[in-house]
Parts: C-alpha cells; sequence; structure tokens
C-alpha cells in the first residue's frame, strides 16, 4: 500500500510539470514578454491633472499623458490601457504589480528612485506659485503665515514644508479643486506644475496669476518597476523614436502650442 502511494505521488507531480510546460508558463517570463504576448500595456495616472490626463465631458480619459503613452505602444506594437488611482498611492500600486508602468505626469526624484527605475524624460516642467489675479504679490515668500494649496503626494508639498512663512499646506486631491480654493478666496494660492496652472484660467474660469520665478525645476518621467530593465529600454527606444519622428511634436504643439520637451 505504501509503495502504491509513492508512485501515485511521483505520477502527480510528474503530470503536474507536464501541465505547467503545456501551459507555456515560465518562471523567467518578463513584465514586457507578457506585455507582448497580451498585445497590451497598463498605465496608470490619477485622472485628474488636466490637461495632461483627466476625464473629458464624455466620461472618458483624454489629455497629453494618454496620447504619448497610446503614440508609445503603438511603436511597440501593441496598444495602451489607462487605470486611474489616487496620487498618495500610485507608487505603491506599481510595485505592488497592479499594473505595468505609471505614465502621468510623475517628476523624478532621489526618494522615488529608490522604490522605481525612470526612463528618458517625456518633458521638462517647473513648480509655479499662483496667487488670485491682483493680489499684488510678487513672490511667495512674502505670504505671512500663508495656506497654500497642493495636490496629496506631490514634490510640491514637500517644497513648501520647508518655507517657515507657510502655516498651511492645504492638499486636495486634484487641481481644479486647488485652482477653485484660490479663486474663491479660501487659500492664499497654490502650487502646481507651471504648464497646468498657466492654462487654468482658459479651462476652469479661475482668475489666478503665476507670481514669482519658478520654485525649482523638474525631469518628468515614466515609472517602471527596478527590476523591469527589459521593458524599460524598451519605451525608452519606442520615445526616442516618437521624438525623431515627429509624433511627439505634434502631440505637445496641439495640447500646449509649443513643444515641452524643450527646454
Amino acid at each position: 500500500m505504501k509503495k502504491k502511494k509513492l508512485v501515485l505521488m511521483v505520477l502527480g507531480v510528474l503530470l503536474a510539470g507536464v501541465l505547467s510546460g503545456c501551459s507555456g508558463a515560465s518562471a523567467d517570463e518578463t513584465t514586457y514578454s507578457k506585455i507582448i504576448d497580451k498585445g497590451e500595456m497598463t498605465f496608470a495616472m490619477t485622472g485628474a491633472y488636466p490637461p495632461f490626463n483627466y476625464i473629458d465631458e464624455n466620461g472618458d480619459l483624454a489629455g497629453f499623458d494618454i496620447e504619448i503613452a497610446n503614440a508609445i505602444a503603438a511603436k511597440m506594437g501593441i496598444t495602451a490601457k489607462p487605470i486611474t488611482v489616487e496620487w498618495d498611492g500610485i507608487i505603491g500600486g506599481l510595485t505592488g504589480n497592479r499594473f505595468d508602468m505609471i505614465l502621468g505626469s510623475m517628476a523624478v526624484t532621489d526618494e522615488r528612485l529608490k522604490q522605481v527605475s525612470f526612463s528618458d524624460p517625456y518633458y521638462y516642467d517647473g513648480a509655479q506659485f499662483f496667487a488670485k489675479a491682483g493680489s499684488g504679490l510678487n513672490n511667495i515668500s512674502e505670504l505671512k503665515n500663508g495656506k497654500v494649496g497642493v495636490v496629496t503626494g506631490t514634490t510640491f508639498h514637500e517644497y513648501l514644508d520647508g518655507m517657515e512663512n507657510i502655516a498651511e499646506i492645504l492638499q486636495f486631491q486634484s487641481d481644479v479643486d486647488n485652482f477653485k480654493s484660490v479663486d474663491q478666496g479660501r487659500s492664499d494660492g497654490l502650487v502646481t506644475s507651471k504648464v497646468v496652472g498657466a492654462r487654468a484660467p482658459i479651462d476652469y474660469g479661475v482668475a489666478i496669476e503665476p507670481v514669482g520665478d519658478l520654485l525649482y525645476t523638474e525631469n518628468i518621467a515614466i515609472a517602471i518597476r527596478q527590476d523591469d530593465k527589459e521593458l524599460l529600454e524598451a519605451v525608452n527606444t519606442a520615445l526616442a523614436a516618437i521624438i525623431a519622428d515627429g509624433t511627439y511634436a505634434e502631440i505637445s504643439n496641439r495640447w500646449f502650442g509649443m513643444n515641452i520637451l524643450e527646454k
């Protein structure tokens, strides 16, 4: 009886191995190979950062980031599938394998580089302080016990943390609410992307204006898990291709009237 059980156990193990081989599963399969096999890559953003990524009047995701993702995917011979995630949990979602990459206007920082890898920059930006139009301010440093808004989890929050004249940092899930807070006098100003803030009066009818010089500049890139080196190389190759053939410039000029990859 014992010998019979042993034989059955061995046969079971062998059969499981055969079935595993037939299914095509491989311990060596990479994120990149899975993407190519499936013909689809998933990328995350908040969907609340217009004009880079947002929900349009039809309920669809739209914006510069979406079009860049589609262009990169096309060069890779696949399609791009967007996923919306709240910003303060987006890196955890990537490292937790919920999606393949973050293509949602993420700035490269030393702290983030400890957790993820980044592609070559796909645009350059800068942190700008905006106040209500006619505020009379010349610089953010002129505020006294200032109340300034940011989107939760951004580098803008970290910067304001080091300013002694800022008494309160208001946190928002999107810049749309941030704009309205300034426009309605509920805060003294906000810090956001120079490009995003510059479009706010046009897109949302809010009376805000840039005040002072850029607080700092940023490289914006695509975040990819650190062990996905093959995918990182493929994304960089595709990004270089859409820059070289003019696709990038066409998309950027349509959204911003300029090439935002040029410093």
